[in-house]
């Protein structure tokens, strides 16, 4: 579609010098990271692996290197964050599947596998995951661990602006703190509060049972909200009833903002208490437990074949995108996996390392509707604004988390169509591609070994499109980006 001239001359095409510094700065970060695997496959005495996560971390320290030396512009564009967001999650998942790939995993899974790791989405084909080497079970777990902290640090740098999001996550100390400034600390607190919660985690679930590294590996996937077990029936395989409501737990700290918990620790526990979003989740977690009891007692008036605690379980595993499955998700009804189907499309609070549209989205449209109808009662020249949390939210702002959901039903349908065509269930594909854009993992049994790489390769962008968010990969293929006149600004 071509772009009118008007609009055409106001726009600029990212500067490559620019993208290639960031992302060589952010393969650094991805070289240093790949170190941690391979000191595990040393530790595990699987060095054939351990010397392929090093080979990547050389080959990403050679890209990097030269490229975060190149000089700093005194601006970056919109669009150059966004590619540069979008380029490093596709080149992590490239980079991450190698390791994978040299243990003997075929190219399509091993891809398939890195892309659900660093998006923190869960769904593998692989078909036995208690057969992979050690070190490849931690790697996943890793993988999936400092994918969840990137993107909140990135959300947190991207959503600065004149919007109600970033507002939520950025408090500055000092009202004359330059903007980069205010972003590196908050990067930093919030960096702090993810590792003692993955401390935590760690530590907790150990006293509860688990083997070293399965109190590892279940804590790095939980934080994370990514979902990622080390054994093929996930947290049903976990022996203590206690064991496996705390790795979901542990997800439901994850879902929460996570510059929450810093306030927290400061003693402001109002600001935790009373936030928008907590107070939502917590609404929603117990209208979708409601929803799946009565239909379980529905289905079986005794409730003989209700499985409460499981049930809880699982209705936290999908409202925070964490993914685990207290037991096999094809075993529900179809009005079960309804609801779980719109928990996951909602998701967590932004800030966090949840997936799926966002509380905070979903609170906006809610209070759109709320407006709208509060309109149709009021005089022609009254006035009503659009708050949330007793801050008002901008026109703009409530387009662009309309324009967010409707890009999103979007992809879904789009997506949908392929399982459909291949002959799928209607409500299982959905499922399936809802978990996917989600960032769930949750998984009806479609997304195996036996999966067509076609459609291996739908559920790997759409957890791309779910994880990096919708705008940023459409601009990294949108023409404009690459083809417009550049600025001249350096």
């Amino acid at each position: 579609m071509a772009v009118p001239a008007s609009i055409a001359s106001l726009i600029y095409a990212v500067r490559i010098p620019v993208v290639l510094k960031y992302l060589g700065e952010l393969a650094l970060v991805l070289a240093a990271l790949a170190l941690m695997p391979a000191v595990a496959g040393l530790y595990y005495r699987e060095f054939a692996i351990a010397a392929s996560y090093l080979a990547v971390a050389v080959a990403l320290a050679a890209f990097g290197w030269p490229c975060a030396r190149l000089s700093e512009p005194a601006r970056i564009q919109v669009n150059e964050a966004l590619v540069v967001t979008a380029a490093a999650y596709l080149l992590g998942s490239l980079a991450m599947c190698v390791p994978m790939i040299a243990a003997g995993i075929r190219v399509e899974q091993a891809l398939f596998e890195a892309v659900s790791g660093i998006t923190t989405t869960g769904l593998s084909t692989i078909a036995n995951v208690e057969a992979l080497p050690r070190t490849l079970l931690f790697g996943r777990a890793w993988l999936q661990w400092f994918g969840g902290l990137g993107i909140v640090v990135l959300s947190i740098a991207l959503l600065l602006g004149n919007d109600v999001a970033a507002r939520q996550l950025v408090d500055p100390a000092e009202p004359g703190e330059q903007l980069a400034t205010t972003t590196r600390a908050f990067a930093r607190r919030i960096a702090v509060v993810y590792i003692a919660l993955t401390l935590l985690a760690i530590a907790g679930l150990a006293a509860l049972g688990l083997t070293a590294s399965g109190a590892v590996n279940y804590a790095l996937a939980a934080i994370s909200t990514g979902g990622f077990a080390p054994q093929n029936a996930s947290v049903a395989a976990v022996g203590s009833g206690a064991a496996r409501a705390a790795i979901v737990a542990i997800g439901l700290l994850g879902a929460i903002s996570l510059p929450l918990y810093f306030a927290l620790a400061r003693g402001d526990w109002r600001r935790f208490a009373f936030d928008a979003e907590t107070r939502a989740l917590g609404v929603v977690l117990i209208a979708g437990f409601a929803a799946l009891a009565f239909i379980a007692f529905a289905r079986d008036a005794h409730g003989a074949a209700a499985d409460l605690p499981g049930l809880a379980l699982l209705t936290v595993s999908a409202q925070t995108t964490t993914g685990f499955a207290p037991f096999p998700i094809v075993t529900l009804d179809a009005a079960s996996k309804l609801v779980l189907l719109v928990a996951m499309s909602v998701g967590g609070a932004v800030g966090s390392t949840a997936g799926g549209i966002k509380l905070l989205r979903a609170i906006l449209v809610f209070r759109l509707l709320q407006l709208l109808l509060r309109r149709l009662s009021m005089p022609s020249r009254a006035v009503a604004e659009l708050r949330v949390g007793g801050r008002k939210v901008e026109p703009d702002e409530a387009l662009r988390a309309l324009l967010f959901v409707l890009l999103f039903l979007v992809a879904a349908l789009a997506s949908w169509m392929p399982f459909l065509a291949a002959g799928y269930s209607p409500m299982d594909s959905l499922f399936e591609v809802v978990s996917a854009l989600g960032t769930v993992g949750l998984s009806t049994g479609i997304s195996s070994s036996e999966l067509a790489p076609g459609l291996k390769a739908v559920l790997a962008a759409d957890m791309l499109f779910g994880r990096v968010e919708l705008v940023a990969m459409l601009i990294l293929f949108y023409p404009p980006t690459w083809f417009a006149r550049r600025s001249s600004e350096s």
